[in-house]
């Protein structure tokens, strides 16, 4: 087998393996939680450090596609989130979170996907 092979073999693995709120989270930030684990390695994701916007407390900027409820924003701010922006009706919350946060998070229902914030593209 050879290295592409087993590369791709070990990452449907850990695909496969995800608990039902990791399966919510983009694989960036996934990659970035079991990096700060300690355990990107051995679950065979790659090591190299993942380029996310970041605050100065270190939490990561992330686009929560959710409802926007009082209940959701509350959710978020109990987490320790900061919310930047939100859009009912693109049922998106953009909030600095901590990565330890995440899947936490992801555990609510209401809770669609988290993905990193999408930055503007200029040329």
């Amino acid at each position: 087998m050879n290295t592409e092979s087993a590369y791709l073999q070990s990452f449907g693995q850990e695909k496969e393996g995800r608990t039902p709120e990791q399966q919510k989270i983009d694989s960036q930030l996934l990659y970035a939680i079991y990096q700060m684990r300690g355990v990107a390695a051995a679950k065979g994701v790659p090591t190299e450090p993942i380029q996310l916007e970041k605050d100065t407390r270190g939490r990561v900027l992330v686009d929560v596609r959710a409802p926007v409820t009082k209940k959701m924003l509350s959710r978020v701010q109990k987490l320790g989130g900061q919310i930047v922006n939100t859009s009912k009706d693109y049922h998106s919350i953009v909030a600095y979170l901590s990565l330890e946060k995440l899947e936490a998070l992801a555990r609510t229902k209401e809770v669609k996907f988290i993905s990193p914030k999408a930055q503007a593209m200029t040329h």
